[in-house]
């Protein structure tokens, strides 16, 4: 009897509704397991935090009925500042555990260092799945930092990341991650039965996070987009921001005569978010109450964004043919209360962006591809990748060349893992280039430097282009001083024959278009099963 091929939509249907019981079952399995086993630890905890309380009382009875003068006290407070300014961030959080007196020159004397002298961390994303911390990694030092060592950090455990804007991450907390998911787990099978386009049960919060400081700033949940998917913890692929989401004012006091500083939410602050596979957009403020929806159109067709960008209020959003044209929606005109196109936030606007055609000459992307056994091999492609200049404004379109090959028609849908890869992809090299605009229209020019000591930090989920004079960076066992003009690159890629294999991190020259690789520390878990894409963030305490 001949076998009867199974099609390729019901193999799609069966996987998808498959992948729906696993997550289930996954999470009743995980979440029963814990309650179980943190029984018995609650009661002892329960006991051991008891005892220590009052231990410290003693503890602390005793340094009150003496008289020790602490040399802190007696430092003045300049040089003090100049000791905890020239600390690393990490040092400077763990050095109130060498005394008391160092511990009692932090709280007075609170001066941490400048973010622009750190190298920003890269954040290593475990799945929710795995059940591990997410880390951090120091460039600096090749560490890595696991994310609860930072104070009660609750906020990350098991949250996704998708986005960032210099020390802050812009995270997705979906119910389902949580204990709460427990409540719901065959009621998430009977909605993925009935329709295997997986519509979610669960509630989606998302939020602004300074992982040091553990500082939270809500922003509008995606659920309240009007899209039947906007539930979906993987809705967004991408966030961006126009700004960081607080502001800090100061005032004196002539009370206590002294100067007193209090944080505010940043009304200017513009959220924007790439979903839906790139079909939708949505913007809001952090202080709206939801998101809107757009609904990108041009000339009549579809517009699959791959990469966004904000620059003045003005949202930039490419495609393939990024080096041909790119879209342009006014997020501030938009966002104006009583405009007639947008209407309040919480809609859907499917009004026409603008469009920038871009003069000749125009870059042309290079793509070279062949397909042997069912693989499809690229040999040389490059994508459009959009970053800001921070200094001066200008948009930057990254060409990012690498090489790759995965299976034509993997037994796994693409839809849900991505690509199968035979072979991860691997950078091979970039290229720069600015928009400018004059009399004439916009066009792209190529970029040879990037502007002395200057780097480009890249990944799926941020760009940033920072200026880094008295830095350094480690490559596995040895330092080297950052060179500026140069591309610190980290791409993470689903790859289920080798974990490893998947990750693409280095540092490329834009001067001598040489690369060098550097290697993750291997404490830092993984799921392979699922692609997490990094985040760059500058760490910063308020």
């Amino acid at each position: 009897m001949p076998i009867r091929k199974v099609s390729r939509n019901t193999r799609l249907k069966w996987t998808q509704v498959g992948f729906a019981i696993f997550q289930a079952t996954f999470t009743y399995y995980r979440l029963s397991r814990n309650l179980l086993l943190s029984l018995p630890r609650h009661f002892s905890r329960h006991k051991i935090t008891m005892a220590m309380m009052r231990i410290r009382r003693a503890i602390q009875a005793v340094i009150s009925t003496t008289t020790t003068s602490r040399w802190s006290d007696e430092l003045p407070e300049e040089i003090m500042k100049l000791i905890l300014q020239r600390l690393c961030l990490p040092d400077y959080i763990r050095c109130g555990a060498v005394c008391r007196s160092w511990r009692a020159a932090l709280p007075v004397k609170r001066c941490p260092p400048a973010p622009q002298l750190e190298v920003p961390w890269l954040m290593l994303r475990s799945h929710p799945f795995s059940l591990k911390d997410h880390y951090f990694l120091s460039l600096s030092d090749n560490k890595t930092h696991k994310s609860s060592s930072f104070g009660s950090n609750d906020y990350i455990s098991r949250r996704d990341c998708v986005g960032s804007i210099e020390g802050w991450l812009i995270m997705v907390d979906s119910e389902f991650w949580r204990p709460e998911g427990f409540l719901y787990p065959w009621s998430f099978c009977l909605h993925a039965l009935q329709d295997y386009h997986l519509k979610y049960p669960y509630t989606t919060l998302n939020f602004f996070l300074n992982p040091i400081s553990g500082v939270r700033v809500t922003l509008p949940s995606q659920s309240t987009i009007p899209y039947m998917y906007g539930t979906r913890p993987f809705f967004f692929k991408k966030v961006v921001a126009s700004s960081v989401p607080l502001l800090t004012k100061s005032s004196w006091s002539e009370s206590d005569d002294h100067l007193h500083r209090h944080q505010i939410i940043n009304s200017s602050c513009l959220v924007a978010g790439l979903c839906g596979e790139g079909l939708y957009l949505a913007f809001c403020r952090p202080t709206d109450k939801s998101w809107t929806l757009i609904k990108p159109v041009v000339e009549g067709r579809s517009f699959t964004a791959l990469d966004i960008e904000i620059i003045d209020g003005k949202l930039y959003a490419s495609n393939l043919d990024a080096a041909q044209y790119l879209i342009v929606y006014n997020l501030q005109m938009l966002h104006a209360e009583g405009h007639a196109n947008a209407g309040p936030p919480g809609n859907k606007y499917s009004g026409p962006p603008q469009k920038l055609v871009m003069l000749h000459p125009r870059p042309v992307r290079s793509l070279s591809s062949n397909t042997t056994d069912g693989v499809m091999y690229f040999t040389k492609q490059e994508g459009p990748r959009l970053a800001k200049d921070p200094t001066t404004k200008e948009l930057l379109m990254i060409f990012h060349n690498n090489s790759f090959a995965y299976e034509k028609d993997p037994i796994i849908p693409q839809s849900l893992l991505g690509h199968n890869y035979v072979i991860p992809p691997q950078t091979k090299g970039f290229r720069v280039f600015k928009l400018e605009c004059n009399n004439n229209g916009p066009q792209w020019v190529e970029v040879e430097d990037l502007g002395g000591d200057r780097i480009l930090f890249l990944s799926k989920a941020s760009n940033k282009l920072i200026s880094a004079t008295s830095l350094s960076l480690s490559y596995g066992d040895y330092k080297k001083r950052v060179e500026g003009n140069c591309i610190c690159f980290a791409f993470d890629n689903p790859c289920l024959a080798s974990q490893w294999m998947g990750r693409d991190f280095g540092v490329f020259s834009l001067t001598n278009k040489n690369i060098q690789r550097f290697i993750v520390p291997n404490d830092h878990p993984r799921t392979s099963l699922f692609n997490t894409q990094t985040v760059w963030f500058t760490p910063y305490l308020e």
